[in-house]
């Protein structure tokens, strides 16, 4: 067991997602390190989503790093995806494209848990007059529920996270709240935005301590399949299960989206923020 899991794999709320979504799938992807075998919808659309959500991503954390938006709005128009320039000119006249106070785009920030690194990237963070507030951008087909995003782990892991970074240096901020506001750019007037406070980051460390020491106590053996077989259908790993003869429509299923929302942009555009 000892060798299972090196002492410097790095969770995040990606991984600690699909361990909830299926214990097989996470041994599978992030402990194998398998290849994808089998597709993961019936049809692209499912990857032209995904790269069209990465190229718009790309447009708004330049547009923090100060590009100008005659230049962005030149690149979105020459998109192959004639979405990008529609979210990218939506995002453009909205308010989350004049927030104020210090802003620090495409940020990781990493802390220690259960004697492993537990790392968040987050697509904006902005502190403005004492105030800590963690933006997501998601290009969904379907507006996520309020209630569906707090069971993410996403939801729970970055305000952890940051408030573990943030708050050791108790001369600079006084962190006793937070707020995570996911924004979809196909939605851009239904703002969801999750408040939490001390409590709930005590509640969030407890419950992920739980998660990961389960994970680590794991032989082999007991990272089992899941017990719902619908949720085979949407996942790319089937074959090595012997389950799912086909795969789905990704209008069907949003919970990858979730489980893979920190992919959106390259690791290499992604500076540490530092560590506690």
């Amino acid at each position: 067991m000892a060798n299972l899991i090196s002492p410097d794999f790095t969770f995040t709320q990606s991984n600690l997602q699909t361990f909830t979504y299926c214990r097989r799938r996470f041994y599978l992807r992030y402990l194998k390190k398998l290849i994808w075998p089998a597709q993961l919808v019936g049809d692209q659309q499912y990857a032209q989503d995904r790269d069209a959500g990465v190229r718009f991503h790309r447009l708004v954390h330049q547009h923090f790093l100060g590009f100008e938006p005659a230049l962005l709005r030149k690149v979105s128009e020459a998109d192959p995806d004639p979405r990008v320039a529609t979210w990218l000119e939506t995002f453009l006249s909205s308010q989350m494209s004049t927030l104020e106070g210090e802003l620090a785009p495409e940020a990781l920030y990493t802390t220690t848990l259960a004697g492993h690194p537990l790392s968040a990237k987050v697509d904006l963070l902005q502190m403005n007059s004492g105030k800590i507030k963690i933006y997501d951008w998601k290009t969904s087909r379907q507006l996520p529920k309020e209630t569906s995003l707090k069971k993410q782990a996403q939801s729970r892991v970055y305000p952890l996270v940051i408030s573990r970074v943030l708050g050791k240096d108790a001369a600079v901020f006084k962190l006793e709240n937070l707020s995570m506001v996911y924004w979809e750019a196909n939605f851009p007037d239904q703002v969801i935005e999750i408040n939490s406070s001390q409590d709930d980051w005590q509640k969030y460390e407890t419950e992920i301590t739980a998660s990961i020491e389960l994970i680590l106590s794991f032989q082999v053996e007991e990272f089992g399949k899941t017990p719902d077989i619908r949720k085979c259908a949407w996942c790319e790993y089937r074959s090595y299960c012997l389950r799912g003869k086909a795969a789905q429509s990704p209008e069907d299923n949003m919970e990858f989206d979730l489980i893979d929302d920190e992919m959106k942009i390259p690791g290499d555009t992604v500076e540490s923020w530092g560590s506690v």
